[in-house]
């Protein structure tokens, strides 16, 4: 356990929620929530410590009951709670608050997964965050080279979020992921750079019918992409702890008339499925959005994950597929999805995998007993005339009190917006004291 401590705390962060960036994390969050463990839905990041937090108390489990520590599906779920609850706690106490990070790529392609992929050449940067009962800030920085080949000195992640009670109000620019999808996104997705905003959410109590629900509602002002404003509206809810859903609306508006403005609706939902006492936790989910006339079902997701142990090692296993259906715009230029094509270098946007015709993926999430993880990914893509092959790994490991990840790709050349290379390399450097 020490070692845990050690080396989970060099990525710890003061903040009110748990970001859309560390998988793993998010990983071993959804193993309580498949197991019943949660009350409230996962389907929605950032996501607010106090929503889950309480659940992960060992004196409110659900599902293991009076099971022995030897029993293999206890040690999964126990694992995986100490993992979520030292973070929340460490948010709560103001651990580790200065951070540092640097990384480096040969090629500044841009990820599709849910991720903290780097997606410039080159960043150097530095934060301070505090958090209290009735608010939180973070004041982030960063001298990167961008895409196009500038440096440029940016306050990507710097927020100011103001807590009432089940109301938080946050401005800032802080990067989102809406939906259960991991390789996949058709609502929000965090490949481009967080435009500035400012939003609103409550967490609401256990409702008849409902159950434990939530809302969010975000006005931001994206750059580069064609529009200047963009709503974004969100309630998720809960009804049973297998099953859980979200219900999304977005409006982009555009009053110079270069692009048309554009309106999304979508649906995402979970549900957990049985395990007969195995060392299992696994789900069903899906994710369905209309066109940007908001009027005919344009793409869906569909997927499978889940995760186990073996030999004392984290598995977790995520299959989906994503299809476009009839109906579909033939042409996306004057839509949101322009953003598909240089979301590496732009600021706004939701930017998602919603330009895709057709994407099957497989990814394997390890966490060692060493506490070292590892990310294998394979996915078939097709857009247009154009279809390819991306492969993906990353180890991330411990050293001393940060986090080093080393990480390669390749994509085929039949890719559409190849850059300069095919195959990419990159290394990412996180201190956290």
């Amino acid at each position: 356990m020490a070692v845990l401590w050690l080396v989970v705390g060099t990525q710890v962060k003061a903040s009110p929620w748990l970001e859309s960036g560390d998988p793993f994390l998010r990983a071993d969050l959804t193993v309580l929530s498949d197991a019943g463990e949660l009350n409230a839905p996962i389907n929605h990041y950032p996501l607010r410590w106090s929503s889950f937090y309480d659940d992960t108390d060992p004196r409110h489990q659900q599902t293991i009951g009076n099971r022995t520590v030897n029993d293999a599906r206890y040690q999964m779920i126990n694992t995986a709670r100490s993992h979520v609850r030292y973070q929340a706690q460490a948010a709560k106490l103001n651990r580790a608050p200065i951070a540092f990070d640097a990384y480096w790529a040969n090629d500044p392609a841009v990820s599709l997964d849910y991720g903290d992929v780097p997606r410039h050449e080159w960043s150097v940067g530095a934060a301070y965050q505090y958090m209290s009962n009735r608010f939180a800030f973070k004041v982030a920085n960063q001298y990167r080279r961008d895409a196009k080949g500038d440096d440029e000195y940016t306050w990507q992640g710097t927020y100011l979020a103001l807590n009432d009670g089940r109301w938080l109000f946050t401005l800032g620019q802080i990067e989102r992921w809406w939906g259960q999808g991991w390789q996949h996104n058709l609502i929000w997705g965090n490949r481009s750079e967080a435009a500035p905003s400012a939003s609103l959410s409550y967490l609401g109590d256990e409702k008849p019918l409902i159950g434990y629900w939530s809302f969010e509602a975000v006005y931001q002002l994206p750059e580069k992409t064609g529009y200047d404003s963009h709503w974004a509206m969100r309630l998720v809810s809960q009804p049973f702890r297998a099953f859980q859903h979200g219900l999304s609306y977005q409006k982009w508006q555009d009053p110079n008339g270069s692009r048309q403005t554009s309106e999304q609706w979508a649906w995402d939902a979970k549900l957990a499925l049985p395990v007969f006492n195995l060392p299992l936790a696994h789900a069903l989910y899906t994710e369905v959005a209309s066109d940007y006339q908001g009027q005919e079902r344009a793409a869906s997701i569909v997927g499978w994950s889940g995760q186990t142990t073996i030999a004392r090692q984290s598995i977790r296993v995520v299959l989906e597929q994503q299809m476009t259906h009839h109906g579909f715009e033939s042409s996306l230029d004057n839509t949101p999805a322009v953003d598909q094509s240089l979301s590496s270098d732009q600021l706004g946007g939701n930017s998602t995998t919603y330009g895709l015709n057709e994407s099957r993926s497989i990814a394997v999430y390890a966490q060692l007993s060493n506490d070292h993880a590892i990310k294998l990914m394979s996915a078939e893509r097709e857009q247009g005339n154009h279809s390819w092959r991306d492969l993906e790994a990353s180890y991330r490991l411990p050293i001393a009190t940060a986090m080093l990840t080393l990480g390669a790709s390749q994509t085929d050349d039949g890719a559409p917006h190849v850059a300069d290379s095919n195959v990419r390399v990159w290394l990412n450097y996180q201190m956290r004291f």
